[in-house]
């Protein structure tokens, strides 16, 4: 895992956004190459809206 913060699948996450937004989303995907070869996830924010994240972005686990 390319992070110091470890989550799963149904974890709450806070990650920082290209733009640099934090972002807090539920994990409902892990991958090992979400995209050009890199570890990271994909989930729902708190709205519903999708998105996804390299594992270095990952900033906080809300809740494990």
């Amino acid at each position: 895992m390319n992070t110091k913060f470890k989550y799963k699948i149904g974890s709450t996450i806070k990650y920082r956004a290209f733009g640099g937004e934090v972002r807090t989303v539920v994990v409902d995907e892990k991958e090992a190459d979400i995209k050009n070869g890199r570890p990271g996830f994909a989930g729902l924010t708190k709205s519903g809206d999708g998105c996804w994240g390299y594992d270095d972005q990952v900033i906080a686990v809300v809740s494990y």
